[in-house]
Formats: C-alpha cells, structure tokens, sequence
C-alpha cells in the first residue's frame, strides 16, 4: 500500500513575503484555456514560492516533501531523525527517499517568475520490509506541493482547508527531464479523506496519475486540467485485504487543503525524478 502522509514541509519565509508582490503568471501553453486565460484564476508564487490569491483565498506556500524530512526542517537541517523513513520506519537516513532540489524548510523560488515554475529532483526509495511485509506507510516516496491554506507558512505549521467547490477543478502546465513511468500522484488531501491515504487525479480507477510531460501532438508541456469530478480513491485502498470501500471517502472541493505532486515508491527498485509544474490555475465554471 502506497500511503502519503499529510506533513507538510513548508518555507519558512513564507509569511514574510505576504506584502511582496506577486509575480505575473503567462501560459507556455499551446492550450487554448491555459493557466493565465480568461476561464481561470491563475495562483502565482512570489520570490520564495508563497501564493497569495484574494479571489479564491488561496494562501500557502510551495513545499517540498518526502519520507526522509522531518517536522522540524528548516534553513539549516532537513530533520532526519524525525521522519517516517527513520523515527517510524527505523531505516537508515541512506535508504530514505532523496531529495536533490530545492532543500526542504528552505524558500522554494520559482525558476521562471512569469510562469511560477516550480521544479523539483530527487530519488524516490525502494521500499523495503519492516516485521516482514513491505513498508510503504514509511518509504511513501517524495515530491512539492503548494497549501490552499496556511498563512503562516512555516516549517511543521498545519495547513487548514479550502472551500474551492465555487471552481471546477485545477489546471497546469507540467514537464519533466527524468519522468518516473506511473509513479506520479496529483494528491488532494482533504478533510474527511481515509486516515492519510490522500484521492488523486484519477485515482478512483488508476494507481497512478497520467502525468506524460507532453501534449498530444508530444510536445512539452503538457497542459493538464483536473476537474473535481475526476479525484478519486486511492484506488490502492481497493487491493488490500479487506478492501477499503472508497466509496464511502468520496472527494469533497469544501474542505481541500493542497495540492501535491508525488512520485510513490516500489519495492524493485529506487525511482529517480526532475520535473516542473507551471501556471497554476484555479478552473472557473
């Protein structure tokens, strides 16, 4: 079983940059509704990745995460110790998922400031066994996201929830130099979801997203809107034994509080990742 937890490592600078100004967001889209069009609220990140958006409310900062950072990351350590991979799971720091870029508990700037682009890279773990069974509650693998609500923005703070039912869905521009083969979620974790086990972009049917980095015509990037009604599952609840009824934890746009890109381990082989997601957009109806 893949399970995500729902720490959130955000930049500590975060609540800093709330009277800075927001960057402009510009579509690299070939799409006719990107994330900069009329039928969207784009959700630009300053200097140090904080969003703040006075139409939709939307306030956080981006974060990267992973098994290997703990609650207290922040602009000296990534706190090890206290992660799931080494405090719960008992691993060594070596076989927790690796996080190249950006450094958690850090500012997460954008590497292009009209589009927001935020990038990330790193290794996923391969996850090993713990009382004789493999261990994904503690080696979940790795990846960024952004809070729908957390104005403090701080490392370890807790994130609130987001009435974003007023949109359709989300929309981005997404590309990638090292894509993992389906081990990539677009989570959502929300208020009522099943313990941490998060529903993602199509996770009512899929054990992963179709995150591919290119258009259908294969050329980058590939612009994806996700609506609501497409968040589901996890779809691996369905394989355990008993089987989770996912029916009863269905996906609710009152009470969301972020959006998360991971790449999930598995129990072969480590998996390698650089990707990046670009003009965030809230989808009007």
């Amino acid at each position: 079983m893949n399970k995500l937890t729902t720490v959130l490592i955000t930049s500590l600078a975060g609540a800093l940059t709330l009277a800075g100004a927001a960057c402009s967001s510009s579509s690299s889209s070939s799409n006719n509704d990107s994330g900069s069009g009329s039928g969207t609220i784009p959700l630009p990140s300053t200097s140090t990745g904080f969003v703040q958006d006075m139409t939709s409310g939307v306030i956080g900062a981006w974060f990267a995460y992973g098994d290997g950072v703990g609650m207290g990351a922040n602009t000296t350590t990534t706190d090890n110790a206290n992660s799931d991979c080494v405090l719960k799971g008992g691993f060594a720091p070596a076989d927790c998922s690796q996080i190249t870029s950006p450094t958690p508990g850090q500012p997460f700037p954008p590497t292009d400031p009209n589009s927001s682009k935020m990038c990330t890279s790193g290794t996923a773990a391969v996850v090993m066994n713990k009382s004789g069974s493999p261990d994904y509650s503690d080696l979940w693998g790795a990846g960024i996201g952004l809070d729908f609500n957390n104005p403090g923005g701080d490392s370890g703070a807790p994130a609130g929830y987001l009435d974003l039912s007023a949109y359709a869905g989300i929309e981005f521009d997404f590309t990638a130099d090292v894509l993992p083969t389906n081990a990539m979620r677009v989570n959502f974790p929300f208020k009522t979801m099943h313990n941490t086990d998060s529903p993602f972009w199509m996770g009512a049917t899929a054990s992963s997203s179709p995150l591919t980095g290119k258009d259908s015509s294969g050329n980058a990037p590939q612009h994806v809107k996700v609506a609501w009604s497409d968040v589901g599952g996890p779809f691996y609840l369905t394989q355990q034994t008993p089987p989770v009824d996912i029916t009863q934890y269905p996906f609710d746009p009152k009470n969301v509080q972020a959006i998360q890109f991971q790449v999930f381990t598995n129990t072969k082989t480590t998996t390698p990742y650089s990707f990046c997601v670009a003009n965030l957009a809230l989808t009007k109806k």
